[in-house]
């Protein structure tokens, strides 16, 4: 067998296992129960509560939902880099890797944490120009980056980054010595990508990494995702509010609403066969990409309530079509609907896309 067939096999059996009720793939990321809060001038906010996943070595897992609904506050958190005026309050992360060994990710130690960070773990920003030194070369970066990891030869650190800058498509040459802003948008985000992959982490959270780009610049970036995962076969966390996206990317999707995981399965059986309402509203709100005939788009009726005061029983059930009068009292939790696929609802049953029941809650909304 060729070294090109065999390749290809071990591509079909990755692809086979990868978000399916089959995947036999150990766990490399266990969260339970992590809520996040924020102190405010008016009592702590919760932005995130309660969110519960597993994610198996070698899948994408992408978290949508609308802006303020938690995705990147879990991800800073998994990260430890929330800002101070937050805090984990309750649940646990637990991180195995490679080799076996489990990491308590809240309860590491600061100076732990520090070598299991970017080592381990790590992230790619949805701003680049944050991220990079303006007044350091781009080059002195990858340097402080390694160094500050124990790796000090700078020649094995130099051919590692220049490798990289040709997986994401960049000119060596051009790039390694320039400063940030000599660079554009696009080639700035693809060197903050090939940072955060420069000491082969086993998991890479991306938030939001095309968001500040022109349509053409992202799809370059995406291009260059989905080469990377092929070529390195890290497992992968995407931030964003593009379904599209996360079709495209992800094995698996877990869609967040008031900082709750609400549903969370196969991108299949999510974008095809969901069973939350929130799910189903934001499918209602994209416009299809296939098909001769027009779909009208609906908007999801009313407004993301304040996170300092959460509606009781399900926080949706204020905005949903299908509310009966437990939703309002009981917050259901999130249940095994399929094997792999999870559902936080207690109405998943009559869950349906229809337009019409859609437009009328809208309508009834609205009034």
């Amino acid at each position: 067998m060729s070294d090109q067939t065999h390749d290809l096999d071990a591509r079909k059996e990755r692809d086979r296992i990868r978000g399916t009720a089959e995947s036999t793939a150990p766990v490399i990321l266990s969260v339970r129960d992590v809520s996040v809060e924020y102190k405010t001038p008016y009592g702590w906010m919760k932005a995130v509560n309660n969110s519960t996943m597993d994610i198996r070595r070698g899948e994408a897992v992408a978290l949508i939902g609308e802006s303020g609904s938690g995705k990147s506050t879990l991800g800073f958190a998994l990260l430890r880099m929330l800002v101070r005026a937050a805090r984990v309050s309750t649940g646990e992360a637990i991180f195995t890797d490679k080799n076996g060994t489990t990491y308590d990710l809240f309860r590491m130690t600061d100076k732990e944490f520090r070598t299991f960070r970017w080592d381990k773990m790590a992230m790619t920003f949805q701003a680049a120009q944050n991220v990079l030194n303006p007044v350091m070369r781009i080059s002195n970066t990858f340097h402080e980056t390694a160094r500050s990891h124990g790796w000090n030869d700078k020649a094995a650190v130099k051919a590692k980054t220049l490798d990289l800058f040709k997986k994401v498509q960049l000119d060596p040459n051009r790039v390694f010595d320039a400063y940030p802003f000599e660079l554009s948008g696009g080639m700035r985000q693809r060197v903050s990508i090939a940072l955060s992959l420069l000491l082969d982490p086993e998991l890479l959270i991306l938030d939001e990494p095309t968001t500040a780009l022109d349509i053409i610049t992202q799809r370059a970036i995406i291009d260059v995702i989905k080469s990377l995962r092929e070529q390195l076969d890290f497992t992968m966390i995407f931030v964003s509010h593009d379904l599209s996206l996360a079709a495209e990317l992800a094995d698996r999707v877990a869609t967040m609403y008031a900082g709750e995981i609400v549903e969370y399965g196969p991108v299949r059986d999510v974008f095809y066969r969901p069973e939350h309402p929130y799910t189903v509203g934001l499918l209602n709100a994209v416009p299809p990409i296939v098909g001769e005939e027009f779909t009208p788009l609906v908007a999801i009726p009313g407004a993301t309530p304040n996170l300092l005061n959460i509606p009781s029983g399900c926080p949706f059930h204020p905005r949903c079509p299908f509310a009966t009068d437990i939703c309002s009292t009981v917050n259901p939790p999130l249940v095994d609907v399929g094997g792999t696929h999870f559902v936080s609802c207690h109405n998943r049953d009559k869950v349906t896309r229809d337009q019409e029941v859609w437009e009328e809650m809208e309508a009834t909304v609205g009034a």
